[in-house]
């Protein structure tokens, strides 16, 4: 029976200590979300991940050739990312797309 009762509570720790995707997160659908945003080029470098069994967490890159003047991108983008996807600590890196300082982190197998 305790066995029983904790099972979930077990699985959700084992996730959360191999920095898994949270159950009930789909990460395409936050890839799409964000590569579908205004200004957008491309998306690469991100990661969710539970910081508890009852938060997540999220790091992007996006690429924005020309990039929002203010603060009120991220403001709705985190948003957004709260309402429909339950991640509540966002960090977004804005990169310009320069060629000639191309980021490190964006090929898919570099974590």
């Amino acid at each position: 029976m305790i066995v029983w009762g904790t099972w979930g509570l077990l699985r959700e720790s084992v996730n959360l200590a191999m920095d898994a995707v949270p159950a009930g997160i789909d990460p395409h659908a936050v890839e799409a979300y964000l590569a579908g945003l205004a200004g957008v080029r491309a998306v690469h470098d991100l990661h969710i991940w539970g910081m508890s069994t009852t938060e997540s967490a999220l790091t992007v890159h996006l690429v924005m050739p020309q990039p929002p003047a203010d603060d009120r991108f991220l403001c709705e983008v985190g948003e957004e990312l709260r309402e429909h996807f339950e991640i509540g600590h966002i960090t977004i890196q804005i990169e310009h797309g320069d060629a000639d300082f191309t980021c490190h982190q964006e090929p898919a197998h570099v974590v």
